[in-house]
């Protein structure tokens, strides 16, 4: 199936959800290109969503609350009216998301019976667990939220719930000397070498989540699912390059090295220096932390135990990108 393309002429922009054709406002433009990335990215089919829905908590109080995007499970939950499964909330693109529209993210998802709900405004992306227990001010900020093909897999969807972006310095800290712990013991490195192939890691992780504007994180699968597809689609175009004699985990290093390449943080001659398996078991530990906009000071306790100089220069690209 075609992707979904946006449409937009003579200052209007074409809603397929409403099958109209409306003024193309910031934030109609926001709310449109979301849906086209709910519907490519992660699958969704318009028949399972829609778009200005009204919600509300009782019959009589908040009558024009309006849904900006809901998706359900699947069309027959649609036509049912039964209980939605994702609430998106869009803000325009020049409009900072503050934390009241998070809460009335959470009022539209929660009165809509749906276990997730996300806040947009393009520029930023963020994805909440919906629990039914506890009032609004509990914000379980999670890394991602389902695709299509999740929506019936009970342990996918528990997995994604407890999959929470929001974590503490101690937690981060322990979570990077477990993974100094793999490399100790599965490829005998130097404290300082282990930390450097750590670091590498990570701004493979950062420039992967940031291309993704957050909506995807480098965990072990979708390294993995990649890393087959590269074999068997990508690999084969390589042939007489030097590229192709690259696994994919020092491929997709060669192409982090180039990403950053204006900011010198790596040498031409720098590589993965530890096995594949070290990789995957690293990325297994990390998966649960998305670094596309973590806080700036998180971010730095990646490199604060790291004493060489030209390692300290990649933290400026870290924390100021």
């Amino acid at each position: 199936m075609a992707d979904l393309e946006v449409q937009e002429k003579d200052g209007k922009i074409y809603c397929p959800l409403k099958k109209a054709w409306h003024i193309s406002t910031p934030e109609e433009r926001v709310r449109q290109y979301y849906i086209a990335i709910l519907a490519n990215k992660y699958g969704y089919s318009l028949k399972q969503m829609e778009q200005e829905l009204k919600v509300n908590n009782s019959k009589r109080g908040q009558g024009k609350a309006r849904a900006d995007i809901v998706i359900w499970k699947n069309e027959q939950d649609k036509k049912d009216k039964k209980a939605a499964f994702i609430v998106v909330e869009c803000k325009a693109e020049n409009v900072k998301v503050r934390v009241e529209d998070y809460y009335q993210g959470f009022n539209y998802a929660s009165w809509a019976h749906a276990d997730f709900f996300v806040t947009t405004n393009e520029k930023e992306t963020k994805y909440f667990n919906v629990d039914p227990a506890y009032l609004p001010q509990k914000l379980d900020e999670v890394v991602a939220i389902p695709t299509a093909k999740d929506v019936d897999d009970a342990a996918r969807i528990e997995q994604i719930k407890n999959q929470t972006k929001l974590f503490t310095r101690d937690e981060f800290t322990k979570t990077l000397r477990a993974c100094h712990n793999i490399i100790r013991n599965n490829d005998k490195l130097s404290p300082e070498a282990a930390f450097d192939e750590i670091s590498k890691l990570l701004f493979m992780k950062i420039r992967f989540e940031r291309d993704n504007k957050g909506m995807k994180v480098f965990t072990k699968q979708e390294y993995l699912d990649a890393a087959q597809n590269h074999e068997k689609n990508v690999r084969p175009g390589l042939k007489g390059t030097d590229l192709y004699a690259l696994s994919y985990m020092q491929f997709l290093f060669r192409t982090t090295k180039e990403f950053f390449k204006d900011d010198r943080l790596f040498d031409d001659k720098d590589e993965i220096n530890i096995r594949e398996n070290s990789f995957i078991q690293i990325l297994e530990k990390l998966e649960t932390f998305n670094l596309s906009d973590t806080q700036d000071d998180v971010k730095g306790i990646a490199f604060e135990e790291i004493p060489r100089n030209n390692i300290q220069r990649r933290i400026r690209t870290v924390l100021h990108p």
